[in-house]
């Protein structure tokens, strides 16, 4: 068997391990929870008024 071979082989069962660990039951009320933070949010982002903005008429 050459490298190549073996190198294929060892990030196949890499890759298999990681799909195994993120799609285990036991993550599914986590990744729920993270998938509802975009629904939870204002797109605009947190409102914010700096003294810049109340005085941006003055100039």
């Amino acid at each position: 068997m050459n490298y190549h071979a073996l190198l294929t082989v060892i990030f196949f069962v890499a890759f298999l391990a990681l799909v195994a660990w993120v799609y285990r039951p036991s993550r599914k009320r986590d990744y729920q929870r993270l998938g509802e933070i975009p629904l939870n949010t204002d797109p605009l982002g947190p409102v914010r008024r700096s003294e810049h903005d109340h005085r941006e008429g003055d100039h």
